[in-house]
């Protein structure tokens, strides 16, 4: 693994649930879903033990801040990235494998409110994020909890960026939510069927996973703050 912060890791702030995530085999959501923009466009920094609140009057940041660009596409979706260029103390090598690497982005995203609602009729509390990467060959959708903070479009938010599958089932299964268990037989030749991933089949099974992840990961997500800074 590279020694730079992936963006995935970025939207995550923390990995959650190790590789036993929630996706989607394709886009559940489009952008008839989202309704007005609840973040404002431009740069964000995330805050927090090792990036102290005084980076956001920088021009560029430390790796542990790890900008990322949030912007609107012309037919309405948002698009994210890891802006390599604004970090200021990589070396050559971190450099050149973020530049490498494509879980920095970009990814095609759809911000959608987390209770279903008739298009148009304002903010929402609490977001699915439905994450597209576009420079991987795997097609794979993940998903993110998005909670804007403050007055919308918000230039505060807190995220949690990847859905762990053994939270959402933990207090029983979802309709619309596949789990995928493999097999695995211990030392002792006991057979275990071990969680390691989970598939999304339909708007409403993601918003109830959306919320069940928000509820098992409050600590979590409340340290995940995320700030914007500028436009560009």
């Amino acid at each position: 693994m590279a020694v730079h912060k992936s963006l995935a890791v970025a939207l995550l702030a923390l990995a959650i649930g190790g590789c036993a995530n929630l996706t989607a085999d394709r886009p559940l959501f489009s952008v008839a879903d989202q309704g007005p923009p609840p973040l404002t466009e431009g740069i964000w920094i995330a805050l927090g033990e090792e990036c102290a609140e005084h980076n956001v009057r920088r021009r560029r940041f430390p790796k542990e801040c790890v900008p990322l660009e949030f912007r609107r596409e012309a037919d309405g979706a948002w698009r994210i990235a890891f802006r390599i260029d604004l970090v200021s103390n990589f070396n050559s090598r971190e450099r050149a494998e973020a530049e490498l690497d494509a879980a920095n982005g970009p990814y095609r995203l759809i911000l959608a409110p987390a209770v279903e609602r008739e298009t148009g009729e304002g903010f929402a509390p609490l977001y699915v994020g439905e994450l597209d990467q576009l420079r991987n060959e795997d097609d794979s959708i993940t998903y993110a909890v998005v909670a804007p903070i403050g007055a919308m479009p918000a230039t505060e938010m807190r995220l949690l960026g990847m859905i762990g599958c053994d939270d959402i089932l933990r207090d029983g299964p979802i309709e619309g939510i596949t789990p995928d268990y493999q097999t695995r037989i211990d030392e002792d030749g006991v057979s275990h069927q071990d969680l390691r991933g989970c598939t999304g089949t339909s708007q409403a099974a993601v918003r109830e996973a959306v919320r069940r992840a928000l509820i098992e990961n409050l600590d979590e997500i409340t340290k995940s703050r995320f700030v914007f800074v500028r436009a560009n």
